[in-house]
Formats: C-alpha cells, sequence, structure tokens
C-alpha cells in the first residue's frame, strides 16, 4: 500500500527503479493494452464513440475506452458531463483544470465555444491535441501543460497510475527523486493570456482548494460556472482540510448544487468521499 512504510526491499527497488518504470510495471497487463491500443492508433485504427444522439467522436483507441467508462458507463460522471453539454453554447471559454484526455474541452469546441485545457501530464496534452486534430476543431482548444494551483512558477508532482507519466498529484512526504518538478500556472494568470471564462472545470485529484485560491479574481470578477470534482477522502490523507474548498467557494459568493440542480450544503458535500457538484455565484 502507498501509505505504508516501506519495507527495505521496496525501499531498495524505490532508490534503484525509476517511478516512471515502476508505474508501467506495477500492472503488466494494463501497460500492455496502453502499448496494443498505441499501436493500433499507429496503424490507423479510430473509433467512434457516440457521446448523444447529436454528437458522435473520433476516438484514438485509448480515448474511446477511457471515454466510455467515463462518460457512458459511470453513472455520476455521465451525469456531470451530461449537465455541462446542457450548458454549453457557442462563443462560450471553458477553463478545463486537470483536463486529463480533454472531454469537456471537447465538448465545448464541438457546441461552438473555445476551451483552454490544462494538464501537468505531456501523454494527456498529447492525447488531446490527437483528438482535437481527428474532431476537427484543434482551432477552438489550446493546450497548456502545467499543474493549476494557487501561485505560478515551478510544482513538484508525483506521477501516480499505470500510465507513467499519463497521471500527476500532489503528494507530500515523498523524496525528491519520487517527485516530477512540472510548471505551475493560476487560473488568475490564465485570464491575462486567454481572456474571462464563462466556465471552470475543476478536477486536481485533491488540489481543489489551491486551484480556488488562485482563481480569486476570476470568481469575483467574471463569475465562470463551476464543475468541480472534490476529493475529500483523498485530500485528508495528505493532511489538509477538506472543508477548505468548500469554503473558499463560499467565501467567494458561490452556492454549491448536486449534479440535479438541488442546493447542497456544506456538511452534506463532506460526508461524501468524492463529490462532483456545481457551484454558481449567489447573486447569478
Amino acid at each position: 500500500m502507498e501509505g505504508l512504510a516501506p519495507t527495505p526491499v521496496k525501499s531498495l527497488i524505490r532508490a534503484a527503479v525509476p517511478r516512471s518504470l515502476r508505474n508501467w510495471l506495477r500492472s503488466p497487463s494494463k501497460s500492455s493494452e496502453w502499448l496494443w491500443d498505441s499501436a493500433r492508433f499507429k496503424l490507423g485504427t479510430r473509433q467512434v464513440l457516440q457521446i448523444s444522439p447529436e454528437w458522435s467522436m473520433v476516438c484514438h483507441p485509448r480515448v474511446f475506452k477511457v471515454a466510455y467508462q467515463a462518460q457512458i458507463a459511470d453513472v455520476e460522471q455521465r451525469q456531470e458531463f451530461n449537465g455541462f453539454m446542457s450548458r454549453c453554447y457557442p462563443d462560450m471559454l471553458l477553463f478545463d483544470v486537470g483536463a486529463h484526455f480533454g472531454m469537456f474541452s471537447l465538448a465545448a469546441a464541438h457546441f461552438g465555444g473555445r476551451a483552454v485545457a490544462v494538464d501537468p501530464s505531456a501523454t494527456a496534452i498529447r492525447m488531446i491535441a490527437i483528438q482535437s486534430h481527428l474532431n476537427q476543431c484543434s482551432d477552438r482548444i489550446e493546450t497548456v501543460l502545467a499543474a493549476a494551483t494557487e501561485s505560478s512558477g515551478v510544482m513538484q508532482l508525483l506521477g501516480s497510475g499505470v500510465f507513467s507519466d499519463g497521471y500527476f498529484r500532489v503528494a507530500g512526504g515523498r523524496s525528491a527523486r519520487e517527485l516530477t518538478s512540472l510548471p505551475a500556472i493560476t487560473v488568475d494568470e490564465m485570464v491575462q493570456r486567454y481572456g474571462a471564462p464563462t466556465h471552470l472545470k475543476i478536477d486536481v485529484e485533491g488540489h481543489e482548494a489551491a486551484v480556488l485560491r488562485g482563481a480569486r479574481s476570476a470568481l469575483v470578477q467574471f463569475s465562470p460556472l463551476v464543475f468541480i470534482e472534490l476529493h475529500n477522502e483523498l485530500t485528508a490523507s495528505e493532511g489538509v482540510d477538506p472543508k477548505a474548498a468548500v469554503d473558499e467557494l463560499a467565501a467567494l459568493g458561490y452556492r454549491t448544487f448536486t449534479l440535479n440542480g438541488e442546493p447542497i450544503e456544506r456538511d452534506e458535500i463532506l460526508n461524501r468521499p468524492i463529490i462532483r457538484v456545481t457551484a454558481r455565484r449567489a447573486d447569478i
């Protein structure tokens, strides 16, 4: 288990084998699947995912599997994504923070808007570029290789998950050898580069409060509609108070809602290990 003190053997392995390689070796079957999907794509395989009756998306084989599981098969994530699509419109500007493979960005572009997709993973950024090209919307999606947080500069992140550099998260108590230095950016800094967002999606594996602190000016001045995934259990495991993100939204004048559009209170949010909510300014 990640949270347990390492045994001498585990410590030796950590010292001898880079983390990126260990991530690949941790699950050979899934790593092989990733390599097979990449090979199929290079050989010309494209798959079509029916997102809705009106929208079908051309996909890299890996994106097809991930997007099907998240946006179609998983009930809660499908509800969140459908809710997002229902709020898309021409001329919108989405800041897609923690974009992964860019599904929210692609939705914004599909409905005539623009998106700025931010992710610290070079793998994710490459996949967004592939998906944008396959679906002829490269001119409406900008990509930013960076981790969103509360101040610009550099962040030390932990590569996690099966696919080596495909996933990064904030993790305390790790040696420098285990971490990767990556550029950091704030939402307020993004406003200066790309303009005022109408929508803000945040999925950053427990780092939500820091992203919100780095978005204070944008949230107060422009009142974007917020879609946020709150990782309460993960946040607490890293020694960070899960209430921080919820309290930050409230302090900025935002009310929180379930995916069904019903108001949801702070305690109910915090009782869930992970929860997806929307938030909008109380005066909007």
